[in-house]
């Protein structure tokens, strides 16, 4: 599998940004949740934020290799207490909003966008070039509930 490291854009202080290039291929999803996790430790990101947003990664990483084309991308930005991940594709057309299953659904497909719309701040898309970014934004948590912000 090969992973493409896009590199650190120049952040001011308090900002992080990481970003790569993933192939659209099935073990990309895992990759991208490594990526991520050691992303989010190296910033001084903690559980349960970590977790959160590595599943959030996770589901929209499988979403773009499974319904995108190409390579995908993947940024994280930390700016003090709110981290934003962006998932891009070759593919122009938006997901569509998050629905809930019907009753005793035990199916797996169909609920990657309802966690994202439940775990995230914010969450959308838009378009970029050929195809799209579906992105989302997350608030992170302190012992006391407040935001905080990471080494």
């Amino acid at each position: 599998m090969s992973t493409k490291w896009l590199g650190i854009e120049k952040p001011t202080a308090g900002e992080r940004d990481a970003a790569w290039e993933l192939p659209a291929e099935a073990r990309t999803a895992s990759r991208a949740r490594a990526l991520t996790g050691d992303a989010l430790r190296a910033w001084h990101v903690t559980t349960p934020d970590v977790d959160d947003i590595v599943l959030m990664v996770d589901e929209l990483i499988t979403n773009a290799i499974v319904h995108g084309t190409g390579p995908v991308r993947l940024r994280l930005h930390l700016d003090g207490t709110r981290i934003v991940g962006e998932i891009t594709d070759g593919n122009p057309t938006a997901p569509g909003a998050p629905s809930s299953p019907p009753l005793l659904d035990w199916s797996e497909q169909g609920r990657g966008l309802l966690l994202v719309s439940a775990l995230a701040s914010e969450f959308g898309s838009r378009p970029e070039g050929r195809g799209k970014t579906v992105w989302f934004t997350r608030l992170l948590h302190t012992a006391n509930g407040n935001g905080r912000t990471p080494a």
